[in-house]
């Protein structure tokens, strides 16, 4: 058999009590072929006992793990089931662990649902009543729904990082942020920092964090003779706000929305700009936080590349997953990431601010460069629409123009408060 899979599949295999196993349904639909899934179901008759376990052949990989939930209808009131995630890689240790939590949670899910196993009988509907066929239509749609969320969490654990991502990972932990900032000011005796350091963050350890920001080439440690030793910032990492320009290509098509939107970016970047120093420091370590975040990163993600309808998000997910959103959109509301404008009788989600992690040449270094030196803004994750927001945006919208950006960009930095500097 010839493989061609290069994006990660997820499947959920049961034993038939007739056939033996198959999978019941698969995540994206229409990608695994006959072949390949038999030998993934066929996997299941490797293993008697529930929990995780890795599978490879050829040039495919599996993680997968065996569960069983109770069943009224089967032979010895029990289903067997599987799940599976195939990947056209190797899988690492971290990955494995990720996927096992999210599996479990996964079994776990089925378990509590005392109905769920009705759902495994959907081809042999015409053999059942009309209110256990309803129930079974049901519970399949359900399980079939839990499979895609499955799906988007694996995407989430086992794509790679960006490069933003990576760096908000370090710097969202108090202890390093706050290190790098006193750096900042200029280069400190190795023994000022340790004291520093200890008295602030007891319960760290002091040489292992230095150990971290060396190997990231944060900073350096400099000996002067048999005994000194100063620590030098190398690099200095800021998050900041900028100005939405994803939203610009929506200009010609909703120009009252995009007005109602201009407004709420102007009168909080007023704002913005007169905070002081520390209060910039302070949101600076939340939007660290908040690219850290997997969910929230998520959210942020899909809301760069537009608008969302927020009445429609209900009808795209589970209770369970809604709840999450919700919570996940009031925080980045409270916080000034996004706002939400109603439109025709429509609520949109739509970026207050977009962010933006860049890397420089600490300011005290500067001084000595012959000339200025931009920072090295990070890369950013610019995903395909997820399913989870599938038909919720306009299709056909009008691409984004230079004239455009530079239109929205030049009203925003107009009236009585001007920006010295705004990034496009």
């Amino acid at each position: 058999m010839e493989n061609s899979y290069l994006d990660t599949i997820v499947a959920l295999s049961y034993f038939h009590r007739k056939i033996g196993p198959l999978v019941f349904y698969s995540y994206p639909e229409s990608i695994l072929d006959n072949d390949l899934s038999v030998r993934i179901a066929n996997i299941m008759d490797q293993t008697f006992n529930e929990g995780f376990f890795t599978h490879s052949f050829e040039n495919l990989n599996s993680m997968n793990y065996y569960f069983e939930i109770h069943s009224d209808w089967a032979r010895g009131n029990k289903e067997m089931l599987m799940i599976s995630i195939i990947l056209g890689e190797k899988t690492t240790s971290e990955m494995e662990q990720n996927v096992s939590a999210l599996s479990k949670e996964f079994s776990e899910r089925l378990q509590e649902d005392d109905e769920i196993f009705t759902a495994f009988y959907i081809n042999d509907l015409n053999n059942f009543e009309e209110n256990d066929r309803d129930s079974i239509i049901k519970n399949n749609s359900l399980i079939m729904l839990w499979v895609k969320e499955l799906y988007w969490q694996t995407m989430e654990e086992t794509r790679e990082k960006t490069e933003e991502e990576k760096i908000a990972y370090l710097l969202n932990k108090k202890h390093i942020f706050l290190t790098l900032g006193k750096l900042s000011k200029g280069p400190i005796p190795l023994e000022d920092l340790e004291v520093w350091f200890t008295e602030n963050f007891p319960e760290i350890d002091f040489n292992k964090m230095v150990d971290k920001l060396i190997e990231k080439q944060l900073i350096f440690i400099n000996q002067i003779g048999l005994v000194e030793k100063y620590v030098l910032l190398l690099k200095e990492v800021n998050a900041e706000r900028i100005p939405p320009d994803s939203v610009i290509e929506y200009i010609d098509e909703s120009p009252e929305l995009i007005e109602l939107l201009l407004s709420k970016v102007k009168e909080y970047f007023n704002i913005h700009e007169n905070k002081t120093e520390e209060e910039l420091k302070e949101d600076s370590f939340t939007l660290f936080q908040i690219i850290s975040d997997i969910k929230k990163y998520n959210i942020l993600s899909e809301l760069r590349a537009g608008l969302i309808r927020r009445d429609e998000l209900s009808s795209l997910v589970s209770k369970k997953t809604l709840d999450s959103l919700n919570e996940i959109i009031e925080y980045l509301k409270k916080v000034d990431i996004i706002e939400e404008l109603i439109f025709e009788d429509e609520k949109y989600i739509v970026l207050k601010t977009n962010l933006q992690i860049s890397t420089s040449f600490p300011k005290y270094l500067r001084k000595l460069l012959p000339r200025e030196v931009k920072p090295v803004i990070a890369d950013k994750y610019n995903p395909r629409l997820a399913e989870l927001f599938k038909d919720v945006r306009d299709k056909g919208f009008i691409k984004t123009s230079t004239a455009k950006i530079n239109r929205f960009l030049g009203d925003l930095s107009s009236g009585d408060k001007k920006k010295d500097s705004i990034k496009k």
